[in-house]
């Protein structure tokens, strides 16, 4: 238990000042809350300006990626990376939230809580490259049936996959090693065998 700090007060007044043990840095939450923030704002934007077909035809679909592609392509990565920042963020609240209420904020999680939101920004850009390239797909069959993403419901599940694995950085990772062991391990190779982590 902390011994309590003595405020020495103009008069010689001494009053008993104690700094809640366990709870976490103001500038952490600061920093968390305030990336929030931004990456909301950035999304909002992406989402203004980034153009979207507005039919369903296999003409007008064309038609539209041939004169905007390049900037839906670009525009819709950059959404999931955003996503991926609000998905780390997220967590991060979701955990000062637990240590405040707990009082075991350790100063140790600084790093933690500072690097979580840049995964997210990496795991969900990485994300989109992996839905579009099919090593990722959705479960649920015709998500994407009709519309894909250069619509603007066919980019939703898009940015819902963005927020899951900015959210569940850690685990996306873990499925990432899954995958790259099986695109390029030799056959019958364990990854505990080559000497990885």
């Amino acid at each position: 238990m902390e011994q309590p700090v003595l405020d020495i007060k103009p008069g010689g007044a001494e009053a008993p000042t104690q700094k809640p043990a366990g709870q976490p840095p103001r500038s952490i939450v600061i920093f968390v809350l305030s990336l929030f923030v931004v990456a909301v704002a950035v999304m909002m934007a992406l989402i203004h300006y980034i153009p979207h077909a507005t039919s369903f035809a296999p003409e007008a679909l064309d038609g539209f990626l041939q004169s905007q592609g390049r900037r839906v392509f670009i525009f819709t990565a950059a959404m999931m990376a955003c996503c991926g920042v609000l998905g780390g963020c997220l967590f991060d609240i979701r955990g000062l939230i637990n240590h405040s209420i707990l009082q075991d904020y350790d100063p140790r999680f600084n790093l933690s809580y500072i690097l979580r939101p840049i995964a997210g920004f990496l795991t969900g850009f990485i994300a989109f490259f992996l839905l579009l390239g099919g090593a990722l797909t959705f479960t649920s069959q015709g998500v994407l049936e009709g519309a894909g993403w250069s619509t603007f419901g066919g980019r939703m599940p898009y940015l819902a996959v963005g927020l899951l694995a900015g959210y569940s950085s850690q685990v996306f990772m873990m499925k990432l090693k899954d995958i790259s062991d099986a695109i390029f391990a030799p056959k019958g190779l364990k990854s505990h065998e080559k000497g990885s982590p």
